[in-house]
């Protein structure tokens, strides 16, 4: 007999309990999607099946739609995960999205926790991969699967260690300060532009790691890293020109940290496609690579229908959903 629960964002003990004995990342915490809805506003719950033996969990957050609702995993790489394969879970899933009214789904898979028996291949799509440090290697190993570049950048990293600012006060004002430039800078998209009650509930997380430098007793730059026991992340790096090539000694700084807590891996994130520059300067750090997926899935196609139209026939194809295309003249969101 399987059962089907979202838990609210009020409901903390109840949400830290379901992802007690399954593994997740920082996205599937409380913590990081409160830091979520503080820009979005979207009613969101962390959704929890039971089936016998067997959980599986997922962050969800509802989307308005008119009179109806859409769903999406909120910011960052969340997604199913749970104890143990389950092959009716796919459709007992439908059937609740189904129940709930929502018209489609649009949900991040971390490829790290991901399980295939979760889903249909048919809803699964993937244009990226995101990359990965294997912190169970030893620092010299991890040294050794450097490219040329970034083992000359941290050679010396016993020399730049003593000068870095922990100072979190000191960094979450230059981070808010120089956020929305940083985003402008680099062209990254509207699903960035978080509010600064956001950027300053994550800097206030014990889950979360700031380190940064400084110039002329100024601060220059600064790295924020996120953790659960099961992978940490790379969150946010911001630079001025003139700190730029701090930015391999603090991811650095970050990779120790997590090994000091016996954090297994870390995820370094992706590029908008494997060949772009951010992408090419992860791999430049030896780091393994899984396709990042994202499930497409309509559960009423008729209201789907109507509110796309002819934009509806090919979900792999364009924006998803379709009838929330930025570019789109008439949204009707």
């Amino acid at each position: 007999m399987s059962s089907h629960h979202l838990i609210p964002l009020a409901s903390a003990d109840e949400w830290s309990d379901a992802l007690k004995d399954v593994k997740h990342s920082f996205a599937h915490t409380r913590e990081s999607c409160l830091a979520m809805h503080l820009t979005t506003g979207y009613r969101t719950f962390l959704y929890r099946y039971e089936n016998g033996s067997r959980k599986i969990v997922c962050p969800i957050a509802e989307r308005p739609v008119g009179n109806d609702s859409d769903i999406v995993t909120p910011y960052g790489f969340s997604g199913f995960t749970g104890t143990g394969d389950c092959p009716e879970f796919a459709q007992d899933w439908r059937d609740f999205a189904k129940r709930k009214g929502y018209i489609c789904g649009f949900i991040s898979i971390n490829p790290l926790f991901q399980n295939q028996t979760y889903f249909s291949p048919l809803d699964a799509f993937s244009s990226t991969s995101l990359y990965f440090i294997d912190l169970q290697k030893s620092l010299t190993d991890i040294f050794e699967g450097l490219d040329r570049n970034r083992k000359r950048q941290i050679k010396d990293y016993r020399t730049y260690e003593p000068a870095f600012v922990y100072d979190r006060a000191r960094l979450t004002e230059f981070f808010k300060a120089n956020y929305r430039d940083y985003l402008e800078r680099f062209g990254l998209s509207r699903a960035n532009y978080f509010t600064n009650e956001t950027l300053e509930h994550i800097c206030s997380l014990e889950n979360v790691f700031m380190v940064g430098t400084e110039i002329n007793g100024s601060i220059a730059s600064v790295y924020i890293f996120a953790h659960t026991p099961h992978e940490g992340q790379c969150m946010f790096n911001i630079a001025l020109p003139e700190a730029k090539a701090t930015t391999p000694l603090l991811l650095w700084c970050g990779l120790k940290y997590f090994r000091s807590r016996k954090i297994p891996v870390m995820n370094l994130g992706g590029g908008t496609t494997d060949e772009d520059n951010v992408a090419l300067s992860k791999q430049r750090y030896g780091a393994f690579a899984l396709p990042f997926f994202s499930l497409r899935q309509v559960y009423d196609k008729q209201k789907y229908d109507d509110l796309s139209g002819r934009l509806s026939s090919d979900l792999s194809r364009g924006y998803f959903p379709a009838y929330r295309d930025p570019n789109l003249k008439s949204n009707k969101d």
